[in-house]
């Protein structure tokens, strides 16, 4: 009886095994198409743009960016009508009374926060006259 090595599936055969001939592996070029490269267009078949001055490049690209912001808020607008076309008149008061008090509010906090060290400036320049007005008072009188 032969001893051979029992088939393991998990291991592909040839392929971690260093192999017992030499391999040569040799390219048939003939067999081979070559790739030819397509052939190139003339310059007048495609139109050819004018390099603009950097003055005009900077009017394109404003033009551009306030095109986009026009139409992103034309979007925006029409997503608010379209949210709010739905609600009677009198639920409409209420909401828009509602953002506004909110927005009063949120614009409120923020001037009392951007407005606080002033305001503590201000507390203890007062509290230090008051309190210098109250030691001048509570001070006897020395004859003189």
């Amino acid at each position: 009886m032969k001893e051979e090595t029992p088939f393991n599936p998990s291991v592909i055969p040839d392929l971690a095994l260093p192999p017992t001939e030499s391999k040569v592996v040799k390219l048939e070029t003939a067999a081979m198409p070559r790739k030819t490269k397509p052939r190139r267009k003339s310059g007048k078949a495609t139109p050819r743009r004018r390099a603009l001055d950097p003055k005009q490049q900077a009017i394109r690209l404003a033009r551009k960016v306030s095109r986009k912001a026009k139409t992103s808020w034309k979007r925006i607008k029409g997503g608010i009508n379209s949210r709010l076309a739905h609600l009677d008149r009198e639920k409409l008061k209420q909401v828009l009374l509602a953002c506004g008090i909110a927005a009063a509010a949120v614009a409120a906090i923020c001037i009392l926060v951007k407005l606080t060290p002033l305001i503590i400036a201000m507390l203890a320049v007062l509290g230090l006259g008051v309190v210098i007005q109250t030691w001048d008072r509570l001070r006897p009188m020395r004859p003189a």
